[in-house]
């Protein structure tokens, strides 16, 4: 698989897994805490709601494509390899104590 596409299948990925938990939390259980704590939300308080957990997942996937570019790739894998998701580069095998 080509670097492009799987940084695009990650970037996918992120944006469906934080739209479910930050709509599941935004929409669903924020809602009905304030249900009860007030009568009824508010078309508008519900609408504020949404766009919360669209922003969210904005963010997220942001962060997921920015993560997936060479140049960040490149820097994990030289500086922090313990994060790299492929093999660890020779010379890190070198920082390691035993």
């Amino acid at each position: 698989m080509t670097p492009t596409i799987d940084a695009r299948r990650r970037t996918i990925r992120t944006a469906v897994q934080t739209l479910v938990s930050a709509a599941g939390v935004l929409l669903v259980v924020i809602p009905v805490v304030l249900q009860t704590a007030s009568e009824h939300l508010t078309a508008q308080q519900y609408a504020t709601l949404a766009g919360i957990a669209a922003g969210i997942t904005a963010g997220a996937t942001l962060i997921t494509r920015i993560m997936a570019l060479p140049a960040v790739i490149g820097f994990i894998d030289t500086y922090t390899p313990w994060l790299s998701t492929g093999e660890p580069p020779e010379h890190a095998a070198d920082s390691i104590v035993e």
